[in-house]
């Protein structure tokens, strides 16, 4: 459909539409679209719940948002709670809060302050992730893996009792991969990195291998 014959939403308050074809899309409140969206740009700031399949070239949330299909984007700004029922993806995130994803998540690059949770596979050619809560996901593949935790989130242990960051993984997978705080099976790269507080139950690698002296690694081979 062209964009000129996109007409714009705008909600405000409690309130409920059908899905649709749009252009820009503005919510503000606690709103429900009952069905598939397309749209150019969707704005929310409050709760939003998509009964269907949710596609826009760019979202900025702050709030939460409920995809009960899948959700594709070019790209994710804000804060808050993005969860999809299926499969995630985005060309472009940069994100804090929390993203759930009960199918895989795929991005060209995924910049995340916050936690996350995917059922399947997590995938991105760029992952930086600042932990603020605890982290898991079947598989992560990718070019170049970052997660570490959040300097923010080590001072509010000092105060709190609660659950302690950590990412727990079956498999990690990618070129150059640095982590800290995992928890995983396999892990397997050219570059890898074990930081503080990880253990791994066995590495591949091609390059280089640091392990730092509070991570255990069960068993490691260069190829």
């Amino acid at each position: 459909m062209a964009e000129n014959s996109r007409r714009d939403l705008k909600m405000i308050g409690t309130t409920t539409s059908a899905g649709g074809t749009f252009g820009n899309v503005k919510l503000i409140g606690e709103s429900l679209l009952a069905g598939d969206v397309d749209c150019l740009k969707l704005s929310n700031i409050g709760e939003l719940v998509v009964n269907g399949n949710l596609r826009a070239e760019r979202l900025k949330m702050t709030g939460e948002c409920e995809v009960h299909g899948s959700f594709t984007a070019l790209t994710v700004r804000g804060r808050g709670e993005i969860k999809v029922r299926q499969k995630m993806r985005g060309e472009s995130v940069k994100y804090t809060g929390n993203i759930e994803a009960g199918g895989d998540c795929e991005a060209n690059s995924l910049e995340l302050s916050g936690a996350f949770g995917v059922s399947g596979l997590l995938s991105a050619d760029r992952l930086d992730v600042k932990m603020f809560g605890h982290c898991r996901a079947k598989e992560i593949g990718g070019t170049k893996l970052r997660v570490k935790r959040s300097k923010t989130s080590r001072l509010l242990n000092l105060v709190q009792s609660k659950e302690r960051p950590m990412l727990n993984a079956d498999q990690i997978e990618g070129d150059t991969v640095e982590l800290e705080y995992t928890i995983a099976g396999i892990v397997r790269g050219n570059n890898v990195t074990i930081g503080a507080g990880c253990e791994i139950g066995f590495v591949e690698y091609r390059d280089k291998l640091n392990v730092h002296n509070s991570a255990t690694v069960k068993k490691f081979v260069r190829l």
